[in-house]
């Protein structure tokens, strides 16, 4: 009896243990925080910003300057702040979007975009951002922007599909988007995500 006795919490703590080792094993699950191969130097970053800065930035600033005739408003945006947190959680919704779809999520596609002259949002009329969204291989194609709210298991849906109902014809031929609130049907939701906070304005 005292045998049985003794084999029994053993039994147990045997059980637990497997369990625990079979449960809380996340060797699998592991990220990788070792720098990573995109990761740049201050003088790639140096060059980058400088070629921006004498070319595109130009550009943008006088659009910027023609479109508002307000030398206080002058300036296009030249950074994007987007919360950590926010950005976990958008990964993490498109994570569960593909998994229930059974698509491979293979990054994510950031547009440039800028907001409409009409605006709600009197500081960011017209003002230069960037629109995120989901992809998977399509074809022979491992980057294709696509919609996991609307695409079919296992069949993702290039995102354009959708976004072409709303689209003008300029916007057709770049991808962008670009809204004729008379002509467009009912808004639905998409995968996209925005709200930036950009810098400018302050």
């Amino acid at each position: 009896m005292k045998i049985v006795q003794k084999f029994f919490p053993i039994l147990f703590l045997s059980l637990f243990i497997l369990s625990c080792e079979t449960k809380c094993d996340h060797r699998d699950h592991e990220i990788n925080d070792s720098r990573p191969s995109n990761a740049i130097t201050y003088q790639e970053m140096a060059d980058m910003f400088h070629q921006y800065d004498v070319g595109q930035k130009k550009v943008l600033d006088k659009y910027r300057a023609d479109l508002t005739k307000n030398p206080n408003d002058a300036i296009e945006t030249i950074s994007h702040f987007y919360e950590l947190d926010d950005l976990k959680q958008y990964i993490a919704y498109l994570e569960k979007l593909s998994k229930e779809k059974e698509i491979k999520l293979t990054g994510i596609r950031i547009f440039s975009a800028a907001y409409p002259k009409e605006h709600s949002d009197k500081s960011l009329r017209g003002r230069q951002t960037l629109v995120f969204m989901p992809t998977a291989k399509i074809g022979d194609s491992n980057g294709v922007a696509f919609e996991p709210l609307y695409s079919k298991k296992g069949n993702p849906i290039p995102f354009t599909k959708f976004l072409h109902q709303f689209s003008s014809k300029e916007t057709r031929q770049v991808v962008r988007a670009s809204f004729l609130p008379s002509l467009s049907p009912p808004d639905f939701n998409s995968s996209g995500a925005n709200k930036l906070d950009p810098t400018p304005p302050m």
